[in-house]
């Protein structure tokens, strides 16, 4: 008895940790504004793990959301489409104005290494958009976007 005790006892360890293991973030929802007043819904990556994982293992995004990224520190940080499943519209932000836009960054071929983007000048905030909607919504380097979360 006492060895299926033990058995019993492993198996819900083993499971339990498997289970938290896989476990996908949990995002906080922002908003970011646009000169235009438009404003975007945004999940916050704010942790390594939700910035690790970003748009990874997804099909897409809901109609007029982004993923903001949330850095401590300014710096050249680079973004890769490990995972990525759609293509999409990279801004890099050093506090609220752009410095660099990635437009249409499609994800890597089956088989393929993952591309990776670095760009030219430091950020700390780094905003991804469907494709596409970056043009659509008229958002260029130098302007300026409000965010609340």
């Amino acid at each position: 008895m006492t060895r299926l005790r033990f058995l019993v006892a492993a198996l819900g360890i083993l499971l339990g940790g498997c289970t938290t293991l896989h476990a996908e973030p949990t995002y906080q929802h922002g908003t970011v504004t646009l000169p235009s007043g438009t404003a975007i819904s945004v999940e916050i990556a704010d942790t390594p793990a939700k910035r690790t994982l970003g748009l990874g293992k997804r099909d897409g995004l809901r109609s007029g959301w982004g993923m903001l990224f949330v850095f401590k520190n300014t710096g050249r940080h680079p973004f890769w489409m490990k995972d990525m499943r759609f293509t999409i519209d990279i801004l890099w932000l050093r506090n609220r104005r752009i410095v660099h836009i990635s437009r249409n960054v499609p994800p890597p071929a089956s088989g393929e290494k993952p591309v990776t983007l670095d760009p030219p000048v430091s950020a700390n905030l780094v905003l991804e958009l469907a494709a596409g909607q970056a043009e659509a919504l008229g958002l260029e380097t130098g302007q300026s976007l409000r965010y609340q979360f």
